[in-house]
């Protein structure tokens, strides 16, 4: 199947899942995870309208998007942020979707005022770790909602929303109470959030599990092998 017939595909399922939704039918972001993606395959999606691209690795991010800086893409980290490179990503990015600590939201803060002083607030999502799994980062729902108002204060970010990758089934019916979960947790967020409007992404679903976690109310689903193919062996799967 080409590139253009799966794009086509998975926008179909994901407008199916949309209207099979308890919680109603709502625009879904589709973000292409690029690792180890080529230019041309991420051009081509682009102009295919799916412009919001995640990149889990800053050096990979900071070789493609000058490349594509004329074909409209939105580039999302979505990795584990180091923190010598937030300065060198920042101009590119559209936002940060792995934020883990007060302290790696505090350091995005001080960087953004150092560095690119006349910038609006940098977008954010926090990362929840549902499953409590020591291999992924990510705060507990418990400890999240505790600290849920300092991030609040923090002025060089805005927090618009929350995402997790929770612990791998191969059944995606499996996944279902993990989305719920999240849901719940997004919802009670929004309460507590100084301006709700812009807490607006619930990002949980990738190639194996989107169509479940769209049920559930996702509306930013990754998507990378179900879209481009498998990657190399090498490269791990973060999507």
């Amino acid at each position: 199947m080409s590139l253009l017939d799966k794009i086509k595909e998975i926008k179909m399922r994901v407008n199916a899942a949309a209207k099979r939704s308890p919680y109603g039918n709502r625009e879904v972001t589709i973000m292409g995870a690029s690792k180890a993606q080529s230019i041309n395959a991420i051009r081509t999606a682009a102009e295919e309208g799916l412009i919001d691209m995640g990149e889990n690795y800053a050096q990979e991010l900071l070789a493609k998007a000058p490349i594509c800086a004329d074909a409209g893409v939105r580039w999302h980290f979505i990795g584990q942020l180091q923190s010598n490179k937030i300065k060198h990503i920042l101009p590119h990015i559209s936002s940060i979707d792995t934020v883990d600590s007060l302290e790696l939201a505090k350091k995005i803060d001080r960087v953004r005022e150092q560095e690119v002083r006349n910038r609006s607030p940098i977008p954010i999502l926090l990362q929840v770790n549902l499953g409590n799994e020591r291999q992924k980062a990510g705060l507990s729902p418990s400890v999240l909602e505790s600290l849920f108002s300092e991030f609040m204060q923090i002025e060089g970010v805005k927090v618009v929303g929350v995402m997790s990758i929770p612990p791998y089934h191969k059944d995606p019916e499996k996944m279902r109470p993990y989305f719920k979960s999240l849901r719940e947790l997004f919802l009670s967020l929004k309460e507590k959030h100084r301006e709700p409007s812009l807490f607006r992404y619930l990002s949980m679903g990738m190639s194996n599990d989107f169509e479940v976690a769209i049920e559930e109310g996702s509306n930013l689903v990754r998507i990378g092998e179900a879209l481009f193919g498998a990657r190399p062996k090498a490269v791990e799967s973060n999507e």
